[in-house]
């Protein structure tokens, strides 16, 4: 593991240890203390040469990943091909749950990281994220793995990507489905977009803004893993809940 953390290091990656067979990092502060520092690497696994490699997405790496959820996935994303062209050959991975990690290099945008945004069964990991890498162990027990069906390099993102994955489906990031959506467990690296969203779905039907904090502030600590710091959850909701009262007055 501390062989390949160092070459994706070297290649401009910003890279952080998770527990064995986990997601969950291995850091204070997650995809926060992602680095290319090469000294820094080397302790980490040292510390526990069995650690899992992952990057932080984004800008950090200057790379984002669509993350393909198995065969609901995969049909997802026909579905979109079919309607605005296929993929451009990049980089992929395997994923140990069975799902592919397409790996593109990170538009001039800000794109963030968010979960069913576009489509079932598709994620995207990008700014404020992170991403397990091969060789590393899935919970399942199964290693995460380069496809050897993929092109060597990072392909540049088409235009029909970059604005679903910025926009959402529907133009304004409002996701098909609200209920599963609020049914889903929510990873570290979508946790602020999901709560961001969410605030304002209800914040602009007029839920009263310390019931949408409450509600939040529970969704957070039964969906969230690792939940957020309920100061987070009150800054997203009072951020949203500002602007919402300035739409009200025709700011």
């Amino acid at each position: 593991m501390l062989a390949t953390a160092l070459a994706l290091g070297a290649k401009g990656m910003a890279v952080l240890p998770c527990y064995a067979g986990s997601k969950k990092p291995a850091t204070p502060h997650g995809y926060k203390d992602a680095t290319r520092d090469a000294a820094t690497i080397e302790n980490w696994w040292k510390a526990d040469p069995n650690y899992n490699v992952a990057i932080a997405t984004g800008e950090p790496s200057g790379v984002f990943v669509l993350d393909v959820d198995g065969v609901d996935g995969e049909a997802a994303l026909r579905k979109l091909e079919d309607k605005y062209g296929k993929l451009p050959a990049s980089v992929e991975s395997i994923t140990g749950g069975g799902g592919r990690h397409v790996i593109l290099r990170m538009p001039d945008c800000g794109l963030r990281s968010s979960v069913r945004k576009f489509g079932d069964h598709l994620d995207i990991r990008a700014n404020g994220g992170f991403a397990v890498m091969p060789p590393s162990i899935h919970e399942t027990g199964r290693r995460y793995c380069w496809s050897v069906d993929s092109a060597s390099t990072f392909a540049d993102a088409p235009a029909w990507l970059v604005t679903l994955a910025t926009n959402g489906s529907n133009g304004n990031g409002a996701p098909k489905d609200w209920p599963a959506m609020f049914a889903a467990d929510v990873a570290e690296g979508a946790r602020d977009d999901t709560l961001t969203r969410f605030a304002g779905h209800l914040l602009r039907r007029y839920v009263a803004p310390q019931v949408v904090l409450e509600l939040l502030q529970c969704w957070n600590v039964t969906r969230c893993a690792p939940p957020l710091p309920p100061d987070d959850v009150y800054r997203i909701v009072n951020s949203i809940a500002g602007k919402e009262l300035r739409r009200r007055n025709g700011q």
